[in-house]
Order: structure tokens, then sequence, then C-alpha cells
């Protein structure tokens, strides 16, 4: 075997908002770049259980922002009809002193000095998630993602504006 190398980075993301859909194939091309490899493989994968990897094609009535087309993109509402952030969720019942018989208790941040719980309200991000990917991979030839003409690689944001990491493996020769 030529060579074979294995090259790792990290990139973290300011997300805008809930259904937020960042480009980011050329970060994902600049580290192939810095890789040096030729021809193999990239795995791009999120840390997170509400945000996820998606490749599809970057165009605004398909992904938005909803906000800026003044109507809701198509993918925000096949999400939000797959998973409405409005229905009840078992996730959402936080139990804490303002709730104690709430139905959720474990993975839970820290109480604050009242003993409430400042838990995001995110049921619905975590039933999208089951329809898109955490990880993807795809073909790295001549030193270039391959990709389709319209194929773009993106993070999507499923809950709320925050931080969010995204990991890069780049494999092969």
């Amino acid at each position: 075997m030529k060579n074979y190398i294995a090259h790792y980075e990290s990139k973290t993301y300011q997300t805008k908002y809930r259904v937020h859909f960042i480009r980011i194939t050329e970060d994902v091309q600049n580290i192939i770049d810095r890789s040096g490899i030729k021809e193999g493989s990239v795995v791009i994968q999120t840390h997170h259980t509400t945000a996820s990897i998606w490749v599809n094609e970057d165009e605004k009535n398909l992904i938005g922002p909803s906000e800026e087309i003044g109507y809701t993109a198509d993918l925000r509402k096949i999400l939000d009809d797959f998973a409405d952030p409005m229905h009840d969720y078992g996730h959402n019942d936080i139990a804490d002193a303002s709730n104690a018989g709430g139905k959720r208790n474990t993975h839970l941040c820290a109480p604050d000095e009242n003993g409430v719980i400042q838990e995001c309200v995110n049921g619905h991000a975590h039933a999208q998630a089951m329809i898109l990917q955490s990880s993807i991979s795809l073909i790295v030839h001549e030193g270039k993602l391959c990709l389709g003409k319209w194929q773009q690689v993106m993070l999507v944001e499923l809950d709320h504006d925050r931080e969010r990491t995204v990991s890069v493996m780049v494999q092969g020769i």
C-alpha cells in the first residue's frame, strides 16, 4: 500500500436559527487540500444529537432561510411535518423543582439556584435527526471531493442557535 495517510481536523460553526443549513463544502475541501491525500475518502461527522450532516442542493426554496424568502422552505415543511415543534414530547417534560412530576429525569443540565433546570425544549429536533445522518462518507479523487453539479455538504441545525462542532477525517494515499 502506497503511503496511507489519515488526517483529522474539526471546526466549530455558529448556527443562527432552527433548520439552518450551513454550506461547509469549501471547508471540507480545504481540509482535504491540507491532508495531501489524492485518492481516498472523507468522513464528515457532527458531534451533536440535534444537528446533522447532509449532501443536497443549496437552493433557497428547498432549504431557505424561510425568514428571508417569506414562506416556509420545502425541507423545513417536511421536517416539521415529520416532527412538529409544537407537539407534546416527553423529552420536553423536565422533572425539576418547578415540575416535580416531570417525565424526564435523565441526561439533564445542572439546576440553577432555584432548582430549575434550564433545559432545551427540543424533542422535535431529536425526532427530526432520525431522518438525517450524523455523518457521511464521500470519495476523494485526484485531491477533490466527488460531488455532483449541484451537491453541497451542509451542516443542518435542527434545534436553535448555538455552536456546533464538525469533525472531518480524510484517509487515503
